[in-house]
């Protein structure tokens, strides 16, 4: 299965390498994840509705046409792992790929949320968009030991 990963963020620093690169190694062979990150869009230049479509704008010239676009963002539908590890499994099943986005600091702009067909929240919480992205590749992760009934997920 391949995943991309799009986010609007800054280089990643080394620690934030380390643990995606931690994860990406644990991944079985059938799971490709790759990262896309994008800079976000200058509030100095913009007003804050403009920066959002000009980055989500952005995002979309990176979305694979045939994959399943999944946004998250706190306002989308409450998942839990089991949850995520289903929907996974189902992509899988049906040899279809996933974008997952994740927009810049001020949210995904209307564009950006109607071109996605599916909107998750992995919280009601506001995480950095640096941890995030360790925090789903964490899950990727933890679904397929779930689907291999193995013991990580307990």
């Amino acid at each position: 299965m391949k995943c991309k990963v799009i986010s609007i963020s800054h280089k990643p620093s080394d620690w934030e390498k380390q643990a995606l690169q931690f994860y990406s190694k644990q991944l079985p062979n059938y799971f490709q994840v790759s990262h896309i990150e994008l800079k976000p869009f200058s509030s100095k230049s913009l007003d804050r509705e403009s920066a959002l479509e000009a980055e989500g704008l952005e995002i979309l010239k990176y979305v694979d046409q045939d994959a399943l676009v999944i946004l998250w963002d706190r306002q989308g539908k409450a998942i839990n792992s089991l949850g995520f590890a289903s929907l996974l499994q189902d992509q899988i099943d049906q040899g279809v790929g996933i974008n997952f986005i994740i927009g810049g600091a001020h949210g995904a702009s209307k564009n950006l949320i109607k071109n996605s067909q599916l909107i998750l929240s992995a919280s009601e919480l506001t995480f950095p968009h640096r941890l995030f992205k360790i925090f789903l590749m964490e899950q990727i992760y933890r679904a397929s030991t779930i689907h291999r009934n193995h013991p990580y997920h307990k």
